[in-house]
């Protein structure tokens, strides 16, 4: 076997192939760094990619937290605007009732006449109804 080799390599170098050989070896050393920075472009190509998307991913992320925080402090503004109105439409409630449950010490007529004011808005209406 080591016979066919020595005769492979007596044959290129006769027939003039030790060039050719010779050649591909230094082509293919050579190559090697070009590769190398090939490789390393392709890499960095790829992480610079995924690193703009993720900036990009990023920067949204950020515009929605910022959106949910204006519209949860919008929420909690309007909470405490519905409760202020709440709480005044509980004391008016409980002043009605007060006033309907006192004891009967005037004319029933007259009675009847003051929970009317009690209850009248500024628009002239009783509950939402005109007199």
């Amino acid at each position: 076997m080591t016979s066919n080799i020595w005769a492979l390599v007596a044959a290129a170098v006769g027939g003039g192939g030790l060039a050719g050989v010779v050649t591909t070896i230094i082509a293919g050393v050579l190559a090697r760094p070009k590769t190398r920075a090939d490789a390393v472009k392709v890499l960095t190509d790829s992480a610079l990619a995924q690193v703009n998307e993720l900036q990009e991913r990023t920067a949204e992320a950020e515009r929605e937290a910022v959106a949910a925080r204006a519209e949860a402090a919008q929420a909690r503004q309007q909470m405490r605007e519905l409760t202020g109105e709440i709480d005044a439409a509980v004391a008016t409630l409980r002043s009605w009732r007060a006033a309907i449950l006192a004891p009967v010490g005037l004319d029933a007529e007259v009675r009847l006449e003051q929970l009317r004011v009690m209850v009248r808005d500024p628009g002239g209406t009783i509950n939402g109804r005109h007199l």
